[in-house]
C-alpha cells in the first residue's frame, strides 16, 4: 500500500470531524469581527492592525507551546487553550449583544484569542501528526486542508446568514459553541495516544534539523514568502468586498466563500496525488502572485468570485503540500520541538503581512495594493527557486529513519 492509499486511524478522522466544527465557528467569528471592524471605522489598516494583533501571540508563544507539551502533554495543554477560547468567544458575543463592542474592545479580545491560538496551534499540528501515523501523514495534511477550506465556504456564508439575520453577535456565540465537539474528544482521549518522547535539547536539534535539511528548508522559505505578501485573506477579501465592489455582508461572504471553494480543491489535489515535494508549494505561491496581479484589473463581482477561487486553490496548495513536506520529514522525537519552529516561522509572517497589506491597501488604493503584493510575491518564488536551483534538482525526501 503506498503512502498516499494509506488508511488513517478511527482516532485521527475523530480528531478531523472535531476540529471542522470549531473551525466552522472560528470562520464565522472571523467574519464577524472583520465586519464590524470595517463598518466602525471604514479603514483596512485598522484590520490589518486587528489580524496582525491575532498572530503576534502565536510567534512568542509557539515555542513555548511545544516545551508545555513535551512537559505535559499534548492533550492536556490543547483541552485547556480550548476551554479558554470557548469562554472568550461568549464574552465577546455578550459584549457586542448588549452594545458595549468598540474598536478597542475587538482588539483585546482578538489579542486574548490570539494567546489561546497561540497555546494549541502547534500542539494541534503535532498532534494530528501523532495520530494520523507516518504512513498517514502526507494524505492527513490534504485531508486536514480540505476540511479546513469547506470550514472556510460554510463558515463566512453562515456569518453572513447569520449578521443579516441577528447580527454578529449570534454568529460569535455559535464559536463559543463551536469548541464543545473537540473539548469532549479530548476529554476522552487516552493518554497513551498523545505519548510524546522528547529528546534532550530537542529545540536546538530541531532548528538544525529544519535548516539543514532541503526538504523542510525549501517549504518553510516558501510559506514564509506566501505568508508575508500573498496569503491575507481576512485583509484582502473584504478590503476587495466593501471598498472595491461595494458588497454587503452576503456579498463579503461570498466572496469568502468562493476562496474557500478553491481551497476545497486544493485540499482535494494533495489528498489524492499526495506530495511531500518542494516543487507543488513553490509552483503555488507562483500561482498567488499572478491571481493577486489580476485582481489588480477586476472590477466587477463575477471575475473577482473566480480570481478568488483561483487563489483559495493556490494557497490551500501552499499550506498542505508545504506542511506534508515538513512533516512527513521530521522524527517524531522531535515532533513537538520542530513543529513548534514551523509555527513561529510561519506564524511570524502573519502580522507582517497582515500590516503590510493593510498598509499598502490604504497608501496606493485596493488595485495599486494589490498589484504591488502580486509583483513582490512573484519576485519572492523566482529568488526563492534561483538560490537553491542545486536543492530543487537533486531534491529527495528525508524519511525518519535517515535522522539521528
Amino acid at each position: 500500500m503506498t503512502v498516499g492509499e494509506a488508511p488513517l486511524p478511527r482516532v485521527w478522522r475523530i480528531y478531523a470531524v472535531c476540529n471542522f466544527v470549531s473551525q466552522i465557528g472560528g470562520c464565522m467569528q472571523s467574519t464577524a469581527q472583520a465586519w464590524l471592524v470595517l463598518e466602525m471605522t471604514e479603514s483596512s489598516s485598522r484590520l490589518g492592525l486587528l489580524v496582525a494583533l491575532q498572530f503576534i501571540p502565536s510567534i512568542l508563544l509557539a515555542i513555548p507551546a511545544g516545551r508545555a507539551a513535551d512537559r505535559w502533554g499534548r492533550r492536556k495543554l490543547l483541552l485547556g487553550a480550548q476551554v479558554a477560547m470557548a469562554l472568550l468567544a461568549a464574552a465577546l458575543a455578550a459584549v457586542i449583544a448588549f452594545k458595549e463592542v468598540s474598536y478597542p474592545v475587538l482588539l483585546g479580545f482578538a489579542l486574548l484569542l490570539g494567546i489561546g491560538n497561540g497555546l494549541s496551534q502547534t500542539t494541534r499540528l503535532a498532534m494530528a501528526a501523532s495520530l494520523a501515523g507516518a504512513q498517514g501523514r502526507v494524505r492527513a495534511a490534504g485531508l486536514a486542508t480540505f476540511s479546513f477550506n469547506l470550514a472556510r465556504i460554510l463558515g463566512p456564508s453562515l456569518a453572513g446568514f447569520a449578521m443579516t439575520l441577528w447580527g454578529p453577535a449570534f454568529a460569535i456565540a455559535v464559536n463559543a459553541a463551536s469548541f464543545l465537539p473537540l473539548v469532549l474528544f479530548l476529554a476522552g482521549l487516552r493518554a497513551d495516544e498523545t505519548v510524546s518522547r522528547p529528546v534532550r535539547d530537542s529545540g536546538a536539534k530541531a532548528l538544525r534539523f529544519l535548516w539543514t535539511h532541503a526538504s523542510t528548508r525549501i517549504p518553510l522559505l516558501t510559506l514564509a514568502v506566501a505568508g508575508v505578501f500573498a496569503v491575507n485573506m481576512q485583509t484582502v477579501v473584504p478590503a476587495f468586498a466593501r471598498l472595491g465592489l461595494g458588497l454587503n455582508a452576503s456579498g463579503f461572504g461570498l466572496l469568502m466563500s468562493a476562496a474557500g471553494v478553491g481551497a476545497c480543491l486544493g485540499g482535494l489535489l494533495q489528498w489524492r496525488r499526495p506530495a511531500g515535494s518542494v516543487l507543488r508549494p513553490l509552483a503555488a505561491v507562483g500561482g498567488l502572485s499572478l491571481c493577486l496581479l489580476a485582481l489588480s484589473a477586476i472590477r466587477d463581482l463575477l471575475p473577482a468570485t473566480l480570481a478568488f477561487i483561483a487563489f483559495g486553490v493556490c494557497s490551500a496548495t501552499v499550506f498542505s503540500s508545504a506542511s506534508a513536506a515538513v512533516q512527513s520529514s521530521i522524527p517524531d522525537p522531535l515532533r513537538n520541538a520542530a513543529t513548534s519552529l514551523q509555527v513561529t516561522i510561519v506564524q511570524s509572517t502573519n502580522p507582517l503581512g497582515g500590516a503590510l497589506s493593510g498598509w499598502l491597501l490604504e497608501q496606493l488604493g485596493l488595485y495599486g495594493g494589490c498589484a504591488t503584493l502580486g509583483a513582490a510575491t512573484l519576485a519572492g518564488v523566482v529568488t526563492l527557486a534561483l538560490t537553491h536551483r542545486g536543492d530543487l534538482a537533486n531534491f529527495r525526501s528525508v524519511p525518519d529513519t535517515e535522522w539521528s
